[in-house]
């Protein structure tokens, strides 16, 4: 269960950095696979993606698919918690990223999903896109946009 899905963005000038940040409890008797799923602007780049699992902080890490997909295979057959990220192109505005994750019974996950990118000026304006789909009903639901300096060219 979702009891928590917020959005942080910060506009400074011309660059913006976005905090996606989802609160999932497995409330199960047994250990669950739960998917952490967020769109992003194509032109945007992952900074940073961490997990907090059972009082510790768990930094996203690139490694060999296979490598990547055998670790996770082994941690969810011992019943623990474990995660494999996903990243794909959804149209042509669009990336995806998507992780699976093993939640031991009656334990939280929260995942931290930072991304950055430079804005574009079209027409005069500048656009700054947010996607915001949980995927389930949230308790917890907040989208909060901070812009600092100018956004216009000189």
């Amino acid at each position: 269960m979702c009891f928590l899905f917020h959005i942080n963005s910060t506009v400074t000038s011309r660059y913006a950095t976005t905090v996606i940040t989802s609160r999932v409890a497995n409330r199960m008797d047994e250990s669950k696979e739960i998917e952490f799923q967020v769109r992003i602007p194509k032109n945007a780049f992952i900074s940073k993606f961490r997990m907090f699992m059972d009082g510790q902080v768990f930094d996203g890490v690139v490694k060999a698919k296979e490598e990547a997909q055998q670790q996770y295979t082994e941690a969810v057959s011992r019943g623990e918690s474990a995660g494999l990220v996903r990243y794909f192109s959804v149209g042509r505005t669009l990336e995806e990223f998507k992780t699976s994750v093993a939640v031991a019974a009656h334990k939280k996950v929260t995942f931290e999903l930072t991304y950055e990118e430079l804005l574009k000026r079209t027409l005069g304006k500048y656009e700054l896109q947010i996607y915001a789909r949980p995927m389930q009903p949230v308790k917890d639901f907040k989208v909060c946009l901070s812009f600092w300096g100018l956004l216009r060219d000189y």
